[in-house]
């Protein structure tokens, strides 16, 4: 069972970047993936074999690309890193977000609230913004199915189960 996470606002993020011009995005491509691939209809995953886990998550790296456009043309200089499972993070995936972290001031994390929560750990003595895109609401148990091309899986939408933090039941959407 993953954690369903949905985007902030997008007017919500940018204020949150704000002056921000030397940007890091880091991206997880666990159950971000999912979760926009639910939320926002895309693609979840390549189903070509042979694809490591960052390059066959096509929903998180759909957005994220369209996150670096969008302030690339604000005039913001921007980098991005995905980190497998940074809410679970080995020595070596800790090493690489502070071997990336010179000459940025701003972290953008496009990842479920428990990879925030691990990233802003790592940066504790780090004097940037640290600025989440998404918001976890609960956990998800979903079932993937090939989309309609046949080269992407994708979240079947009738029977996604979310359960909502706070709610009693199950299986609501």
């Amino acid at each position: 069972m993953g954690l369903y996470s949905i985007m902030l606002d997008e007017q919500r993020i940018r204020d949150m970047v704000g002056d921000g011009q030397d940007i890091l995005i880091i991206s997880c491509p666990g159950c971000a993936c999912e979760s926009l691939s639910f939320g926002e209809g895309l693609p979840n995953r390549l189903l070509e074999q042979g694809k490591d886990m960052d390059s066959s998550a096509v929903a998180v790296n759909l957005v994220r690309t369209r996150w670096e456009e969008m302030l690339r043309a604000m005039g913001k200089r921007v980098d991005h890193l995905s980190v497998v499972f940074p809410c679970e993070m080995f020595d070596t995936e800790r090493e690489n977000i502070l071997v990336a972290l010179p000459g940025h001031d701003t972290v953008m994390i496009l990842a479920c609230g428990s990879a925030y929560t691990g990233i802003r750990d790592i940066l504790s003595d780090w004097y940037g913004k640290i600025v989440p895109m998404m918001q976890t609401k609960g956990s998800f148990v979903f079932r993937l199915v090939k989309d309609e091309s046949g080269k992407y899986s994708k979240v079947e939408q009738e029977t996604a189960r979310i359960n909502r933090f706070g709610q009693s039941t199950e299986g609501s959407k």
